[in-house]
């Protein structure tokens, strides 16, 4: 489809179904993500990028291990590989790591984002215009990277407005790196929710040029579309207790 970059989710679908399946044993565990990186990189070749999506899920011991076993593969960067909750951590992983760092997906305001600059915790920052309070902080956020060399790599989950919301901050600031276009936009016929479909050429979406963002929802789009809660992935921790990741 012309796509030359990819995200992997290299601790895949982090359900508890799965994670009952998953090894225990660290070694095994880390020796399983760093082939998934091997085999695609194999397989695509040198002409594709590709990113290194570990949902928050390992710890800190497993990523720096990770990180280094992938190295060679020259990956775009390596997101979220633990929680967000402390800065401190990410930068130590920053700093052991000659794979770049990217996280602030779920950041909602800019001091966050300040305090990841300040930390030097990543070098690519993912700001989600739906989340962050719309294009005004995440223009604020893309100058503050900018300002520290960093580049923008907006998160984008969450249906075709935020697509086109992305697109236009994209298009405003000096420091775009790339752009998160879910698959499930194919798959569950997002395009249909927008009277006009967004025009994809060789990998790339073309920025529309129409009236506020671009796009405009289809008038039936509630009977077409009804509301549905999305699943919520946690995890159960050793003292029985459950927490998001």
């Amino acid at each position: 489809m012309g796509f030359d970059a990819a995200r992997l989710m290299i601790t895949g679908d982090i359900r508890l179904k799965q994670a009952k399946r998953r090894s225990s044993v660290y070694n095994a565990k880390v020796s399983d993500y760093i082939k998934v990186v091997k085999a695609v990189r194999e397989a695509v070749g040198d002409e594709f990028d590709m990113i290194l999506e570990c949902h928050r899920s390992m710890d800190p011991m497993e990523a720096i291990a990770f990180a280094k076993g992938v190295e060679e593969y020259r990956p775009l960067f390596l997101e979220d590989p633990i929680p967000p909750d402390s800065p401190e951590s990410m930068a130590d992983i920053a700093m052991r790591t000659n794979i770049p760092i990217a996280t602030g997906e779920r950041f909602i305001n800019i001091q966050e984002f300040e305090t990841t600059f300040q930390k030097h915790a990543a070098k690519y920052v993912r700001p989600d215009v739906c989340a962050l309070g719309g294009l005004t902080p995440s223009k604020k956020v893309a100058a503050m990277a900018e300002a520290n060399y960093c580049k923008i790599v907006p998160h984008n989950p969450l249906g075709p407005v935020s697509t086109a919301a992305c697109l236009q901050l994209d298009a405003a600031i000096p420091n775009f790196a790339i752009q998160e276009f879910p698959s499930f936009y194919h798959q569950g016929n997002e395009a249909e929710m927008t009277k006009e479909a967004f025009e994809e050429e060789a990998g790339y979406i073309v920025v529309p040029d129409r009236p506020g963002i671009g796009v405009e929802l289809v008038d039936d789009i509630c009977e077409r579309f009804p509301a549905k809660p999305r699943s919520i992935s946690a995890q159960i921790a050793h003292d029985g207790s459950v927490y998001d990741i």
